[in-house]
């Protein structure tokens, strides 16, 4: 459990350290992107319980961040 504190920590400090280097807005947005699909995943399986879960259940609870982040990818790159 300490491990996923710990990798979440990690998610979360990256884009401000990869702000603070100065890499550039592009990429930082898609860096953004995959890591809150990460976090997701790791949110999903470890605190909410659904490792265990039944495959459906456990595909419904992780599939609502990578639609949003396709959604906001695709708003994204249209303006």
């Amino acid at each position: 459990m300490l491990m996923i504190y710990f990798a979440l920590m990690i998610c979360t400090a990256l884009p401000v350290i990869a702000l603070e280097v100065g890499i550039g807005p592009e990429f930082l947005a898609w860096l953004v992107f995959v890591l809150v699909v990460v976090k997701a995943v790791l949110l999903v399986d470890h605190f909410m319980e659904m490792k265990h879960a039944p495959r459906g259940w456990r595909l419904a609870a992780q599939l609502w961040a990578p639609v949003v982040v396709f959604a906001v990818a695709g708003f994204h790159t249209l303006t």
